[in-house]
Formats: C-alpha cells, sequence, structure tokens
C-alpha cells in the first residue's frame, strides 16, 4: 500500500477512535475473568418509557457479530439513536476536510519543532514499522499522529472500525430512517484535540507510543471485558493508565470527565422531549466515579445493567 493509500485509510479510522486513546489501551494483557452473563448494556426508565445506555467499542471484528439479542433488541425498541458523532454519508468526507485542516500545523511551523528530540525518534522509529516516512507528516500535529499510530496499529491487530458498534446502529438507522443525535459531534472532538497545549501534545504523542508490542493482546483484553459486561475490569483498564503516566491526568479529565458532565447535559434535553433513546458512546465513559452510569444515578435516574 502506498503511503498516500495509507494516509487516506488512517484519516477515516481516525474520525472513529475518539475514544479509544491511551487511556484504554497502554497496559499488560490481563485475565479478563468469567462471563457475568450482562452486556455492556444498562436500561434506564425515563418519562416516555426504557431507554438504552450502551458502551460502544470503535473497531471490532467480523466475528464479534451478530451482537447480543439484548443490545439487538434496545436498537428495536428505541425512537431514536444517539451517537458521539454521526459519521455517516457525506458527513464523514466533511469531517475528514476538518481533520486534515486542523491536523496540520501552517506557516513555516513543523512537528520537529513542536515535540521533544526523544518524541520524535520515537515516532520516526514507529512509522518505519508500517513502511512510512516521518517527513511525510513534517506538518502533521503531535495529536494527530498520535491518532494516526493508533490506526495503524488497531488495522493491524485485525480490527475494523467498519465493525464497530457506532458504525453498525448509525448504518442500521441509517438504512431505517430512524432519528440520529449527536453528543458532541466530530467538530467539537477534534477542536477539543487541537486545544491541547504544545508540552500536552507532547506527551500525548508520546504515551502512545508506548509499549505497542503488546498492542494487540491489550486491545483483546478490552473487548474481552466488554463482550462480557465486566464493568470493574473496563474500569481497571481505563483508569491503571494514569497511575504509571500520571502526567496525564489533565488530558484523561479533558477527554473523560469533562466531556461526561456535557454529555450529561445534552442527555436531559433529550429526555423532555418524551421520546425513548439507544445511546451509544465509548464503552470508557460508561465506568468508574464519574462515568456516565454514576452521573445519571446522581441525577435521580435508576439504571439496570443487563
Amino acid at each position: 500500500m502506498t503511503i498516500l493509500k495509507k494516509r487516506k485509510t488512517v484519516l477515516v479510522v481516525c474520525l472513529a477512535l475518539f475514544s479509544l486513546f491511551v487511556f484504554s489501551c497502554r497496559q499488560k494483557p490481563v485475565n479478563t475473568g468469567p462471563k457475568t452473563g450482562k452486556s455492556f448494556l444498562w436500561q434506564l426508565d425515563t418519562a416516555a418509557g426504557k431507554s438504552y445506555l450502551l458502551g460502544s467499542i470503535h473497531a471490532l471484528k467480523k466475528e464479534m457479530y451478530p451482537l447480543a439479542p439484548n443490545i439487538e433488541a434496545a436498537f428495536d425498541n428505541t425512537d431514536v439513536l444517539v451517537v458521539e458523532a454521526d459519521l455517516s454519508g457525506d458527513k464523514l468526507l466533511e469531517v475528514g476536510a476538518l481533520l486534515m485542516k486542523k491536523g496540520a500545523y501552517i506557516g513555516k511551523e513543523t512537528l520537529k519543532d513542536n515535540i521533544s528530540e526523544k518524541t520524535y525518534n520515537l515516532t520516526k522509529e514507529e512509522l518505519k514499522k508500517f513502511g512510512m516516512d516521518i517527513a511525510q507528516f513534517r506538518k502533521s500535529k503531535p495529536w494527530f499522529l498520535a491518532m494516526t499510530i493508533l490506526s495503524l496499529e488497531i488495522m493491524k491487530a485485525g480490527f475494523n472500525t467498519n465493525y464497530g458498534i457506532d458504525k453498525y446502529f448509525l448504518d442500521r438507522a441509517a438504512a431505517q430512517k430512524k432519528e440520529i443525535l449527536e453528543l458532541e459531534g466530530a467538530g467539537f472532538q477534534i477542536e477539543l484535540l487541537d486545544s491541547f497545549s504544545p508540552r500536552e501534545s507532547d506527551y500525548f504523542l508520546f504515551a502512545t507510543l508506548q509499549d505497542t508490542a503488546n498492542f494487540k493482546e491489550e486491545l483483546e483484553s478490552m473487548v474481552a471485558a466488554w463482550s462480557k459486561g465486566d464493568v470493574a475490569l473496563m474500569n481497571k483498564l481505563t483508569n491503571k493508565n494514569i497511575e504509571q503516566y500520571p502526567e496525564l491526568a489533565g488530558i484523561y479529565k479533558r477527554l473523560m470527565d469533562d466531556r461526561n458532565e456535557k454529555m450529561i447535559e445534552k442527555l436531559l434535553t433529550f429526555f423532555s422531549a418524551k421520546k425513548t433513546y439507544l445511546i451509544v458512546v465509548g464503552a470508557a465513559h460508561m465506568v468508574g466515579k464519574k462515568g456516565l452510569v454514576r452521573l445519571l444515578k446522581k441525577k435521580g435516574f435508576k439504571l439496570k445493567q443487563i
């Protein structure tokens, strides 16, 4: 595959991976334990009836389908599909153009000007593994390169965003002309990444480059936790990296905790519309003290994992 074709492929993959960053995939493989008998799915009662909150994995394998019957039923029995960002149809091309624009320096500024020599050399070696030259990314910003490398690792591990949970339900909703709402939108997500300070951007890229040798096993551990409905393990996988790299704490807060608070505000406005919803958000957003499940309970909603 030529570098140009690789970059186009990576661009498409990047757009679907916003919540699947280093926080979920930088720890050693772990024993996922026994199956709980539950899915990464919660039922909640609203004034209009039963809605559902589904933790998503943004890249999966074909053999993960069909999904569990209760997940399929949650889609069939609700009025509206809610996702972090709608990347269906022509919207993907529009967001792709924005990603390329925001992910590149203008003028004389370059990648090498904005990251440490250590991070630059690590990036150079990682790209070589995929037959890519860092010179092709001389104008790319560190966060864009972090997403690019993560995307390459995911594809190398045999996972595909075409089989991601979000993509699956977006395709079904479009075919059935079911209403689709966004919690954030890809534009918001790109602007957030682009708001990193130079130091944050450097460390974000550096952390992404750590321990890529075990990436496949790490990702498979995460997917296994999702498929078994293992909330405790997902929470452990999501937060362990912050213990190892405390410098990521501020970035984590902005990418996870702060976004969760804003998502809750948006969901409350949706619930006032007297419709039922299947809400599909990255699995890492569901867990922990500041996850969506806990925050909705604090708002007085009763949630039950099913």
